[in-house]
């Protein structure tokens, strides 16, 4: 690619009239030149802190923890409870969990929180439709945000839950003015939240849905927050709030139980490595798609990235064709089951990933199997601090505004973890629905080190577009260069995929971001690639670790409202 070519996939001299107007597609915004549009769009740098969320208020809430002298872990949970209230179609304390990556500079360590949640211990196979797994009150597991946000406050932070939540409240009273990106996705999800009553009447308090410049409180949520800083995450699993949120469900029909969610509780995991370009890369294991972006970034890396142009119809066509071999191993083997038994060693070995890329033919396609990837409801931060720490975590309702339902007057929305975290067929699945069992979550967020050094805490929302966009970020940094908020913008290369299950047929569909040239579109179609207009590329947020100096650079994705912040 020429200094022209580049400078145009990147949007940079190119005049900002040139912008077409935003469309919606998907849960994700997308502009003609991305690299423009956003609230921030370069690289910030800080010396002792740094936070980057998908929502400007969430990165504001972390960098107050850090400048009242608190950790990285107390950033992260910050961050995490404000992103329930301003980003609320994405995740909350109804969430059907995520997964959480701390790095302890003290003890040079590593460690994982598996925060994924339970299906009901009343749940059948013969209960459910795809609809019903969708939205409504048969939608939702047991919530696994909270009880991680507490776990990982507890075992490594050094604020209350109170003190975290601090911001959360004041912005669930005084309100939060809704944004471009705020206004489409919730009139996106308008039929879905019109469904239900208590939710409607707040976040369609009108009759419609809220405007950019709007102001919406969530007072009932802000109670419920409360509630749980005053009495703790008990409160919400074993106390009066459990009781208010399964009871509300079951009067509607739902299976959930207080018993459910008295039995349930995190995991603290090992994680899983792999070594790139010179680094190694940790991930959660199985249950997480860790060992996908692993299997994609292994096979990529035995093609020799020094050879390949990053935006060339080589590099695209073996990141797409390794991405359909690594999906379809997610789909064979991967469960958050306890009892799965996941080949991870060999999946993610460098001599599997020798033998996967024999399998691709450099001029045309391999006859895989997909459907277009559905609207999801997930989001990503990243926090560092001035003592090395650093934390990598990803949460979800699974859809937007998962189940559609907030629980009574708690003012908490609960996830649709049915949707994604369990499959209906076939019966011979490895992650099909049992009742008791813990969610599968598609969420990869992972930590870079270089030696005894952290690099980098990245992690990504979108569905089955996580692995391999996280991956590329990695890529773009370690492989070629680029800073992290290049990395984060720059066009990205994906295939397409289904909702809760991972297979990718014949009529498979990939899609390039603007910016690639054009000969490279032309070139794969001719290939046998299905392309089409871009469609959800998800939302990456991370912070960058200078090896020299220690300064903290903060990334956050201009496709949605992403802000960086640092200290």
């Amino acid at each position: 690619m020429n200094r022209r070519q580049f400078l145009t996939s990147a949007g940079l001299g190119l005049a900002a009239s040139s912008l077409a107007p935003a469309q919606q597609v998907g849960d994700t915004i997308r502009f003609n030149h991305p690299q423009l549009e956003g609230t921030a769009h370069r690289v910030v740098w800080g010396r002792n802190g740094a936070v980057a969320t998908a929502d400007q208020h969430a990165s504001l809430a972390g960098l107050r923890m850090l400048m009242n002298g608190g950790n990285a872990i107390d950033a992260i949970v910050a961050a995490a409870a404000a992103l329930n209230v301003v980003e609320p179609y994405m995740s909350g304390m109804g969430g059907f969990g995520g997964f959480m990556l701390i790095y302890l500079a003290a003890e040079n360590k590593v460690v994982g929180l598996d925060l994924m949640g339970k299906s009901p211990s009343a749940a059948r196979l013969d209960m459910f439709t795809e609809a019903a797994c969708d939205q409504g009150y048969l939608a939702p597991i047991v919530p696994g945000a909270l009880k991680g946000w507490a776990a990982a406050l507890d075992r490594y932070g050094t604020k209350s839950l109170g003190d975290c939540f601090e911001p959360a409240i004041e912005l669930a009273e005084r309100g939060f003015v809704v944004s471009q990106y705020d206004e489409l996705s919730i009139r996106g999800m308008a039929s879905k939240i019109g469904a239900f009553p208590t939710s409607a009447r707040v976040f369609l308090p009108h009759g419609r849905p809220p405007r950019m410049g709007e102001v919406i409180k969530q007072k009932d949520l802000a109670r419920s927050f409360r509630r749980v800083a005053l009495h703790g995450a008990d409160d919400f699993y074993k106390g009066e709030l459990a009781s208010e949120i399964t009871g509300f469900f079951q009067r509607n029909g739902g299976i959930l139980l207080k018993s459910d969610f008295e039995n349930f509780d995190v995991r603290w995991r090992e994680p899983i490595t792999t070594d790139f370009q010179g680094h190694k890369i940790y991930a959660m294991p199985p249950g997480s798609c860790g060992l996908t972006m692993f299997q994609i970034l292994n096979i990529m890396e035995g093609f020799g990235l020094d050879k390949m142009d990053l935006y060339s119809t080589e590099f695209a066509h073996r990141w797409l064709e390794a991405a359909k071999l690594a999906l379809t191993d997610d789909d064979r083997y991967n469960s958050g089951k306890e009892d799965a038994g996941v080949p991870v060693e060999r999946l993610i070995s460098k001599a599997y990933a020798a033998e996967q890329r024999k399998k691709i033919d450099p001029r045309k396609v391999a006859a895989f199997h997909g459907t277009p990837l559905s609207t999801v409801g997930t989001t990503s931060l990243a926090a560092a601090d001035r003592w090395g720490n650093a934390v990598a975590f990803t949460q979800s309702l699974v859809s937007g505004f998962g189940s559609g339902v907030i629980a009574g007057d708690t003012g908490i929305f609960l996830n649709n973890g049915h949707r994604y975290g369990f499959v209906l067929s076939p019966s011979d699945h490895v992650n099909l629905l049992e009742p008791g069992k813990h969610a599968k979550g598609v969420m990869t967020p992972a930590l870079v080190m270089k030696g005894d050094k952290l690099v980098m805490a990245v992690g990504a929302a979108g569905g089955y577009t996580i692995p391999q966009t996280v991956g590329q970020v990695i890529t773009k940094v370690l492989g070629y260069g680029m800073n992290i908020q290049h990395a984060i913008a720059s066009p990205r290369m994906l295939i397409n995929r289904s909702g809760g299950r991972a297979p990718i047929p014949t009529d498979s569909q990939s899609y390039l971001e603007v910016g690639f040239p054009a000969n490279v579109f032309d070139e794969l179609r001719a290939m046998g690639h299905n392309l089409v207009a871009p469609g959800n590329a998800g939302g990456v947020q991370g912070i960058y670790v200078d090896p020299e100096t220690g300064s903290l650079a903060g990334g956050a994705d201009p496709r949605r409202d992403g802000h960086a912040l640092t200290w």
